[in-house]
């Protein structure tokens, strides 16, 4: 007998009432119990916050299940645009099918807050936050878009844009539901949790020979603008390639050597710099909040 994961039988629930066409329901429940498998990190953000604050309604779980369907909406949005993983449910349907179950999602989210039995200032508070955080990612998905990312200050900036943005709207969408209090310093160490996740993925993802490689997909991360500032024949052929002056088959030639470069020259050490900044700040604002050390020993693992 395969157990359902109690996330997952809240968010089918949801698609259950709302989706009230047989495919569009079929593929959001396909979609999210391929999601479940991935990572449920949000809701549990949402849900940690909740009772970190002294919130103690069995509530929180349909709270926790919406941040996560908005979530999964955006990852859908996000695929769709980059067309680079074909691992996901949703790479193997026409990409209009695909964006309608998205959209759906989306709407859905802010109707399951909507749904909740918190008083109704508390689901005010936890559906603007839900739609703030929305509105900052589709601000940075702009400019990562438009490959307007030119610098470490761009770049960070485009980051806390989206993933900051989506973390720290995890966390405050479990604050504000327990209370009206300590909101701006939350979404500070949120948005640094975002950074800190970010960073580390893309660490991995300028050595991986898969197509989601960031430098095969020509994306500019904090460790590839490191080495697109290098000295080297092979630097300069890696801006050639972001210059579409090179193809696909110049950089897999070279995939070896081009590692070799990426730790030698000193961009992986940048980056995890970057890293423990972002890790001291998020610490210095944690450990001032006016909650028990043991929530604060809860917090610290999510930044690692």
């Amino acid at each position: 007998m395969t157990l359902i994961h109690p996330l997952e039988k809240t968010m089918h629930a949801a698609v259950e009432r709302y989706f009230t066409v047989n495919e569009l329901r079929c593929l959001a429940t396909e979609f999210i119990s391929f999601k479940i498998t991935e990572t449920t990190v949000f809701s549990e953000l949402t849900r940690l916050h909740y009772a970190m604050f002294g919130g103690a309604s069995p509530e929180i779980e349909q709270a926790a299940a919406a941040v996560d369907m908005m979530i999964l909406a955006l990852d859908i949005y996000d695929d769709v645009q980059d067309q680079d993983n074909d691992t996901v449910p949703w790479a193997h349907i026409p990409p209009a099918i695909a964006l309608n179950v998205a959209i759906g999602m989306q709407a859905l989210s802010i109707a399951m807050l909507q749904d909740c039995a918190f008083p109704a200032q508390a689901r005010e508070r936890a559906v603007y936050y839900l739609n703030l955080g929305i509105l900052k990612a589709v601000n940075g998905q702009q400019v990562d878009l438009q490959d307007q990312v030119t610098t470490e200050e761009d770049c960070i900036a485009m980051i806390r844009g989206k993933s900051g943005a989506l973390a720290a709207c995890a966390c405050l969408v479990g604050t504000a539901l327990a209370t009206d209090q300590h909101h701006d310093l939350v979404a500070e160490y949120g948005s640094g949790l975002g950074i800190v996740a970010q960073m580390r993925n893309d660490m991995k993802g300028i050595t991986r020979w898969d197509v989601r490689n960031d430098l095969l997909q020509r994306k500019k991360t904090l460790p590839i603008l490191y080495v697109l500032e290098q000295d080297h024949e092979l630097a300069q052929l890696i801006r050639e390639y972001y210059e579409h002056q090179r193809e696909k088959e110049d950089i897999y030639t070279y995939k070896v050597e081009i590692l070799d470069l990426v730790h030698a020259s000193g961009a992986m050490d940048y980056a995890e710099v970057l890293v423990r900044l972002q890790q001291f700040e998020a610490r210095a604002i944690i450990d001032n909040l006016p909650i028990l050390d043991e929530w604060k020993g809860r917090l610290y693992p999510y930044f690692m």
